[in-house]
C-alpha cells in the first residue's frame, strides 16, 4: 500500500505534498532528541516543547500560505502558541495572549554562526532562545529571554565561501528554506560582530544593503554586500 504523504511535520492530520507522513514514533523521537539537546538549558525549552506537542497542522497554515515549505517547517520545527510581549521586547507564553509562531534559536557555537553543517546545526543545535512572530506583522518579533543574537547558521567562512543571505525577518528566513541569517539583536555592536565574521553578504534590496552597511560605522571594515546573485553594492551607506 502506498504510504500517505503530507506537507506537515507534526501530528493532527494529512495534506498532499512531497514529504512522507511521519509516524508517531518519528514525532516522539524528534521530541526526545530536542529534550536531550536542551539539557542544562533554561525553563523556556520545556515551555517550547510543551507548545510544540499541542501544535496541529491547521495552526501552521498561515506559514504555509506565505510560501514556507514543508522542509523548512521540518528543519526549524515552529510551534504555535499565545504570547504576551513586554516593553523590553521579550515575550511570555500566555494562553489568552496574541497568536504567534515560536521558532527555537539553535547554535553549534555561542561565539559564531559558523557551523560545520548549517542545516544540522539548525535541526540539532543547542536551543539558546526562542523567537516569536506572526506572518501578519513579519517585521515585529520578540525573544523569550533576549539572549539570542542571530537566527540561522552558515558554513565556515574560509576558502572563499558563498555569500551569506542576511534576511530582515524570521519569516523571510523560513521562506528561504532556513538558509542564511537574521540579526535578532537590536544592539549595533552585536550586529557588527556577526556581520564582520562573514566573507560576503547578500542583502534583500538596496535599502537593506544600506541598513546593513550602517551597522559598522566608519572606519570599521565591512564584508562586501551584494544584492541578489551578482550586483555588488560597494557604497551602500
Amino acid at each position: 500500500m502506498r504510504q500517505k504523504e503530507t506537507r506537515w511535520p507534526l501530528a493532527g492530520g494529512h495534506r498532499a505534498g512531497t514529504l512522507q507522513a511521519p509516524s508517531a514514533v518519528d514525532i516522539r523521537q524528534n521530541l526526545q532528541d530536542q529534550a536531550w539537546q536542551a539539557k542544562g538549558a533554561g525553563v523556556f525549552v520545556g515551555e517550547y516543547l510543551s507548545v510544540l506537542r499541542s501544535t496541529r497542522f491547521a495552526s501552521l497554515e498561515p506559514l504555509v500560505a506565505t510560501g514556507v515549505t514543508s522542509r523548512a517547517i521540518t528543519d526549524a520545527v515552529p510551534a504555535h502558541a499565545g504570547i504576551s510581549v513586554s516593553k523590553d521586547n521579550t515575550f511570555a507564553f500566555d494562553e489568552v495572549g496574541g497568536s504567534a509562531f515560536i521558532v527555537p534559536v539553535k547554535l553549534e557555537s555561542p561565539l559564531t554562526p559558523e557551523a560545520s553543517d548549517p542545516i544540522e546545526a539548525i535541526r540539532y543545535g543547542w536551543i539558546v532562545d526562542l523567537v516569536a512572530f506572526h506572518p501578519n506583522h513579519p517585521g515585529r518579533w520578540a525573544l523569550r529571554t533576549g539572549a539570542a543574537e542571530w537566527l540561522g547558521a552558515v558554513a565556515p567562512q574560509y576558502l572563499d565561501p558563498e555569500p551569506v543571505p542576511v534576511w530582515r525577518t524570521p519569516l523571510r528566513w523560513l521562506q528561504a528554506g532556513c538558509h542564511g541569517l537574521v540579526l535578532l539583536s537590536r544592539e549595533r555592536e552585536s550586529q557588527y560582530r556577526v556581520l564582520s565574521g562573514l566573507s560576503a553578504i547578500v542583502a534583500e534590496d538596496h535599502q537593506h544593503a544600506a541598513e546593513l552597511r550602517q551597522q559598522s560605522g566608519r572606519p570599521w571594515p565591512m564584508p562586501r554586500v551584494i544584492i541578489g546573485p551578482s550586483r555588488e553594492v560597494r557604497c551602500a551607506a
